[in-house]
């Protein structure tokens, strides 16, 4: 499974279910995203693709140092109707992006990231979830996606489809 790769937990700002690694990543960390070194394309298991439809909140420790590998005091504060800090649904993500928050378009993980003040998120949207596809359509050795939200009022199940 791709998603939940870095959170608030790590101590500084990462993608949640990033494509390709960040240039400085290191150690275990050049192996959390979905073409790592580690793929191999004729291998037998295959990995589950993360589009996930949340996001990872952090507090900057500085808010003028904003980008990937940023350092963190924590999570950021619960959204309003997630209410789990560190984590925003993405209609809270959306309500972010409306308010003023920067968006950046990190291209060598191929996924975006917004700021506001000390306020830090990790996403994907259409333009990261259409990279994917495109991706694991050609290149990685997937066996399906997994899309995951965070919120139940957004869950389309069968039990609650009726």
């Amino acid at each position: 499974m791709t998603y939940d790769l870095h959170g608030s937990w790590e101590g500084y700002t990462g993608e949640n279910s990033l494509l390709y690694k960040y240039p400085t990543d290191t150690g275990s960390n050049a192996y959390l995203n979905v073409v790592s070194p580690g793929i191999d394309a004729d291998a037998d298991q295959k990995a589950h693709v993360g589009f996930p439809a949340y996001g990872h909140t952090f507090i900057l420790s500085n808010p003028s140092n904003h980008g990937i590998g940023a350092p963190t005091t924590g999570p950021g504060p619960a959204g309003p109707y997630s209410r789990q800090s560190g984590f925003w649904a993405y209609y809270e993500i959306c309500t972010f992006l409306k308010s003023g928050a920067t968006e950046v378009w990190e291209a060598s993980e191929e996924a975006p990231y917004a700021y506001k003040g000390n306020e830090w998120l990790g996403y994907d949207n259409t333009r990261s979830f259409k990279v994917k596809v495109d991706c694991v359509l050609w290149t990685v050795p997937w066996c399906g996606p997994s899309i995951w939200m965070t919120s139940r009022a957004l869950s389309a199940t069968r039990a609650n489809s009726r």
